[in-house]
């Protein structure tokens, strides 16, 4: 789970507990955080937020790799663009690896 830290300026992107995006305004002499919430109809003025409702925003690191016929893959490539250029006719897809807090996850695109 992500923790939360406190921001040494404002505004300042976090997220809810229960995943909700906010941005925090400002914080009060009991260490409370003033914040927008960021909905899709708009920001709007919401209560009060304790420290220990709030999380870091996940930091989400991606790379590519093509995926060729034979299981084959070639080197990790910064961009899906670099990933494309690089890629010789026999590929059948590329595979993107996303890492968010340590953790990583591959998902299999274009097949």
């Amino acid at each position: 789970m992500t923790t939360f830290t406190p921001p040494a300026e404002f505004p300042h992107e976090c997220q809810t507990i229960n995943g909700r995006k906010i941005t925090l305004l400002a914080v009060d002499s009991n260490g409370a955080y003033a914040c927008l919430r960021n909905l899709d109809t708009g920001p709007t003025l919401a209560d009060i937020q304790k420290p220990e409702h709030l999380r870091d925003i996940p930091k989400v690191t991606s790379t590519w790799q093509n995926v060729y016929p034979n299981g084959g893959t070639d080197e990790i490539f910064l961009s899906r663009k670099s990933a494309d250029h690089y890629a010789v006719p026999s590929r059948i897809g590329v595979m993107r690896i996303d890492k968010t807090d340590g953790v990583f996850t591959c998902v299999l695109e274009d097949v």
